[in-house]
């Protein structure tokens, strides 16, 4: 029994499962977790070894290099990179995609963990973190204010902090411009020397004091005690009533001891004013925008507060904002795209209530996706809606051929209404069905084939149109049969004249273009050539630089800076900025800058609105450079991020030498800076520091009675001191350290009294068994793959990816390298390049689908092969219309093409099943295409006119993915121009190529045929003998 039988039969079973899916979708709509991007984990694991203090050449031998090998043991590596620097380690192991990252992370803090004995004494902790997509803050906020904030550290934790973090589904609040305090034990230089301090056996005795253990259990009769020796500090006054020497010597007489701030390195200012940050995150599978909506409220509750008076609240960021503004885009297209096909609809079928009928398609089917994505787990999205969005023009294709084949079965015969039903059904039922899984199959690839970072993300977008494409077949066989018995049909009598006018042109051209196969053949042909016209003209670029309303200028420090010196800078660009406001179109600026390095100086620009701009980002950007005021410490330029997520674009250089890499980046900025098209080209490699390098005298330590150990941890008490165990106070674990004034460690004569005893007693300076020297050093050294390496980075200014590869490997040709020394393309030209391959893999594996269901469907070799014709004019299409409309070809347009060659096949199979349909009842070739054009004619424009018009608001308009990611026009521009073009094949010239398909099918019978003639005539009687044989075999 079919499932139109089965409908027909059963009415009310069918409309009460309907309702019931209807009210699950519904309950689901509030279940569904709301979300930015889906819960992904990252293939990327970070492993973070602090160690501050030291300096790059001295942590790369001792930390990095040790541990790079253990961690490249690991399986699944793809990329291994490392950053060693003055205040420790970093390292990004990158794995393929598909591996279980938190396993690599438990791996990875093992094989670390397995040579700590070969790491310094003074490594204290190893941070090994996994990153989730979902990491990223809900909720960004800065706070500014006209007083100073510096010390307001407990009363923004206990007045804005805890607060929010008490919010149902907020996880964590991170808090920073301000530092928490920290117990520093200054020791004050003249009077350890003095008191003949050892400085290493004050360190070791501070460690002891301050200890909390357990001793295990007694036992007192029935008794049970636990014994926990403690012996920890209780108050900051307890620490400097320590007895450190003889005759009561305590640690307050030497050391200045404080409970105060961190030294802060870093600052922000937001509109030329100093401001603070706040980052709220929620938990995982909370609703975003739930979570953003109580933490706005919570905020705007506390900026009420007395306590908060006087300081101003800025939102940076709100994901929660980003969510709502990309749905109520995409719900503002859908309308307007829905009621477009009701127009074309009601053009088409001139009766208001098969209309609506049809139309009810698309609500009913989209609310019961969202009730089958709750079960399977997923999340409501901006990639979900994506799909959603894009099935909306899509889901009534089934039910406009249904009710357009029943409709025809109702005009044969009006007295019977079921019949009419059932057979209309059954004359495209298969047809229907093999439509739907030929879309479906596409994202058959994406689902189930290797994962990466596109297919990764676009799983979810094919899970919600797989599961909507499902339903709406599901909806064509059962409700829309079931509804047609129960409406008035629309009266044979009625006759749309535009449409009967078009059917009568159509069927003359078609007639001709049947008669005259050869012209017809010449024309698939020609538009087989014209293909090389729009390709070659047509920019492709498949993660185009950003043009938001956001500009990031970055600062590129030559160096390492004071923070007031950083300040300076900053303050000149920050009032060129602001004299030319109006100007620039600019409606806030907000800066970050730290003494870590030029990486981390930027400024962040937000423009004016899209509906208030005059100006294009593009052309602020190249204003703004004109006129910037030069600073001595870097060179500003900006960043553009790349559409889609790619990494910018960057030549790596790689050798042995950290120097000689310095001076090769140097001369690849030279050569780059002259490429046309490019700007802001600049080097990671900064200037360096210059710092004195201190070697201990290995001999003359041991002579005198110490380790190299010894005198080396002397001199990092002495120089930049050393952390202790914390001290546990009412507000948590506060940090302990200890180290020499900052007034007495500023230059190395400072130390010359610092002495060290040895066993024997005896006062050794603790300078005398060191030696120093001053030069030049790296601020970093970076390592890519195990080689040290730099990059060299730059943006693109109107030209592509590839026209940049070019015109940069020409010059790179120039640079001259040593031996060992090599570069090669990095970041965004492998990014471009992957991107490309593993989509056309993709599209290509879906065409195999499609060729086999059609196979399948149509039990031959050959007819398939005049429908899969029609994805290669739809190609065809694609590029011709890009070139009309100026658009470029993206990886987003990449996408558009996947989804197109499942749709363009629905035509060709809903024609040609027809014709076979029309020639087993007896029908000519040409008769039997010329009627099923005629009557097919009316659902292809239909089916197409929906999904073409539910398409055309977001290609005109500048939606993006999420408020702020790649526009959604290169997609919908892709399947509108590829659909329309390939509409006209399918029409036209598929007739052709199908007839032309059935002659070669022939042509081994008629050459058979032949042959068997040719015998006959060359051996007479003979040949005779040869079809008796094969008629007696």
């Amino acid at each position: 029994m079919s499932p139109a039988e089965f409908a027909l039969r059963r009415p009310v079973t069918i409309i009460m499962v309907f309702l019931s899916l209807v009210a699950i979708g519904l309950v689901s709509v509030r279940l569904l977790p709301l979300e930015y991007i889906p819960a992904v984990d990252v293939p990327f694991n970070a492993i973070q070894i602090p160690y501050q203090g030291s300096t790059p050449e001295e942590v790369e031998p001792e930390i990095t290099r040790p541990v790079e090998e253990v961690l490249a043991t690991l399986s699944g590596i793809k990329r291994l990179d490392s950053r060693s620097s003055d205040s420790g380690s970093n390292f990004e192991v990158i794995f393929d995609w598909g591996e279980d990252v938190s396993i690599k992370a438990v791996e990875a803090r093992e094989r670390v963990e397995a040579i700590r004995d070969q790491l310094p004494a003074d490594v204290r902790r190893i941070n090994v973190f996994k990153f989730n997509f979902t990491d990223q803050p809900v909720l960004r906020l800065r706070i500014s204010s006209e007083r100073d904030l510096s010390g307001a550290y407990d009363m923004l934790m206990r007045k804005l902090v805890r607060p929010l973090e008490r919010i149902p589904g907020v996880a964590r609040v991170d808090l920073e411009g301000v530092e928490p305090r920290e117990i520093r034990i200054e020791l004050i230089a003249d009077r350890v020397v003095s008191h003949g301090i050892d400085l290493v056996d004050l360190q070791r005795k501070l460690q002891q004091v301050n200890f909390s253990d357990s001793a295990g259990l007694i036992r007192d009769n029935e008794t049970r005690y636990r014994v926990n020796p403690k012996g920890e500090f209780r108050t900051v006054e307890e620490i400097g009533r320590l007895v450190i020497g003889q005759q009561g010597l305590r640690l307050s007489d030497i050391a200045d001891i404080r409970y105060d701030n961190r030294k802060r390195t870093y600052a922000r200012h937001l509109d030329r004013r100093y401001a603070i940050g706040i980052s709220v995150f929620k938990e995982n599978g909370a609703n975003l925008v739930d979570v953003g909506q109580r933490a706005l409220a919570e905020v705007e509750r506390i900026g009420q507060s007395p306590e908060m008076r006087g300081i101003q609240v800025f939102f940076l960021d709100n994901q929660a904002e980003g969510v709502t503004e990309s749905l109520s885009e995409l719900l503002k297209a859908g309308l307007i795209g829905a009621l477009l096909s009701l127009i074309v609809l009601y053009f088409f079928l001139g009766h208001v209530q098969t209309t609506l009928m049809v139309s009810l398609a698309v609500p009913t089917a989209i609310t019961i996706t969202l009730g089958v994505m709750y079960f399977l787990g997923l999340s409501l999205n901006i990639l979900s809606m994506m799909g959603l969005m894009l099935a909306v023009g899509m889901l009534v294709d089934n039910s406009v051929v249904v009710s357009e084949s029943i409709h025809r079965e109702h005009e044969s015969t009006p007295g019977d209404p079921k019949g009419a039903a059932l057979r209309g059904v059954r004359a495209v039922g298969l047809a229907v069905a093999a439509g739907t899984l030929t879309s479906a199959a596409v994202f058959l690839p994406i689902i189930f084939g290797e994962q990466d970072q596109i297919s990764i993300f676009l799983t979810h977008v094919a899970i919600s149109i797989v599961v909507s494409l499902a339903v709406s077949l599901f909806i064509a066989q059962t409700l829309i049969p079931l509804m047609a018995t129960r409406l008035d049909q629309p009266s044979s009598r009625h006759q749309n004249a535009p449409v009967e006018w078009l059917k009568h042109r159509y069927v003359r051209l078609l007639g001709w273009t049947l008669r005259h196969r050869w012209a017809s053949a010449a024309l698939v042909l020609i538009t087989l050539a014209s293909a090389a016209v729009p390709m070659t003209l047509v920019e492709t670029d498949m993660f185009p630089q950003d043009q938001t309303r956001k500009l990031y200028l970055s600062y590129h420090l030559n160096g390492r800076y004071p923070l007031a010196k950083i300040k300076e800078s900053v303050d000149r660009i920050e009032e060129y900025l602001y004299a030319h406001q109006e100007e620039f179109e600019i409606r806030t600026v907000y800066t970050y800058y730290d003494e870590a390095g030029s990486r981390n100086t930027l400024s962040a620009i937000l423009l004016t609105d899209d509906d208030q701009a005059k100006l294009s980002s593009e052309e602020i950007s190249r204003r703004i450079m004109e006129g910037l005021p030069k600073i001595a410490i870097g060179r500003p330029s900006f960043e553009f991020e790349r559409v889609g997520g790619g990494d910018g674009l960057n030549v790596t250089l790689t050798g042995s030498s950290s120097a000689v890499l310095r001076q090769l980046a140097e001369d690849a900025v030279r050569l780059l800076s002259a490429v046309d098209g490019l700007s802001g080209v600049v080097s990671e490699a900064n200037a360096g520091d210059q710092e004195v390098q201190l070697r201990v005298d290995r001999e003359r330590a041991n002579l005198l009675g110490f380790s190299t150990q010894e005198v080396a941890q002397a001199v990092a008490i002495a120089i930049r001191g050393v952390d202790l165990r914390e001290f546990k106070g009412e507000e948590g674990e506060v940090p302990v350290r200890l180290q020499l004034r900052e007034s007495d460690r500023e230059n190395l004569s400072d130390l010359r009294d610092i002495k060290l005893y040895n066993s024997a007693g005896e006062a050794v300076p603790l300078m005398s068994m060191v030696h120093f020297s001053e030069l030049s050093g790296p601020t970093e050294i970076r390592r890519l793959n195990r080689q040290t390496g730099l990059r060299v980075t730059a943006q693109l200014d109107g030209i592509t990816a590839e026209q940049a590869r070019e015109r940069i490997e020409a010059n790179m040709e120039l640079l001259q390298l040593p031996a060992g020394y090599a570069w090669r393309f990095g970041g965004g030209f492998d990014d471009d390049q992957e991107a490309m391959q593993k989509m056309l893999f993709n599209i290509l594996l879906a065409i195999a689908i499609i060729y086999i269901v059609l196979a399948a469907q149509f039990e031959s070799l050959l007819y398939p092969a005049s429908m899969v014709c029609t994805i290669l004019f739809s190609v065809i299409g694609v590029y011709w219309f890009f070139l009309v409309t100026g658009t470029t070809f993206t990886l987003m347009a990449m996408i558009g093409i996947l989804i197109l060659i499942g749709v363009v096949v629905n035509n060709g199979i809903v024609l040609i099943d027809h014709v076979n349909q029309l020639r087993n009842r007896g029908l000519s070739r040409e008769d039997a295409l010329l009627r099923a054009g005629e009557e097919r004619l009316r659902p292809i424009l239909m089916t197409v006119g929906t999904t073409v018009l539910g398409l055309t608001p977001l290609c005109i308009g500048t939606t993006q993915i999420g408020g702020d990611g790649p526009p959604y026009f290169p997609m919908a521009r892709a399947i509108v121009g590829g659909l329309l073009f390939s509409t006209f094949v399918s029409l036209i010239l598929l007739p052709t190529i199908y007839s032309w398909l059935d002659i070669i099918r022939h042509w081994p019978a008629a050459l058979g045929r032949l042959v068997t003639r040719a015998v006959r005539a060359v051996f007479g009687g003979a040949g005779r003998l040869v079809p008796r044989f094969y008629r007696t075999r």
